[in-house]
């Protein structure tokens, strides 16, 4: 199976409700959680597959395991070569 995959670092808030930390001796509440998110676009025979990889890989059981969002994706275009859906894909 070959897939495209992004990997971006992101700020957000969940159901952690943020932190609180001392800096410089203050105490400072984090409202923003440091997070990770990936995109991934894999061909429709795909699809099941990969979110239950992801499962397996990220369940822990505890708040903060995230969320997992299938969308469709009208199209994908392959700038070098022209290519477009399932074959610019992968």
């Amino acid at each position: 199976m070959r897939l495209r995959r992004t990997v971006t670092t992101a700020l957000g808030v969940g159901r952690q409700q943020g932190h609180a930390e001392v800096y410089r001796g203050v105490r400072e509440v984090v409202n923003l959680i440091k997070k990770v998110r990936l995109e991934i676009a894999v061909n429709d025979e795909f699809v099941e597959r990969t979110i239950e990889a992801i499962i397996k890989g990220a369940r822990t059981g505890n708040i903060g395991d995230g969320k997992i969002f299938a969308l469709d994706l009208p199209e994908c275009v392959r700038i070098r070569t022209g290519e477009r859906g399932n074959k610019a894909i992968g």
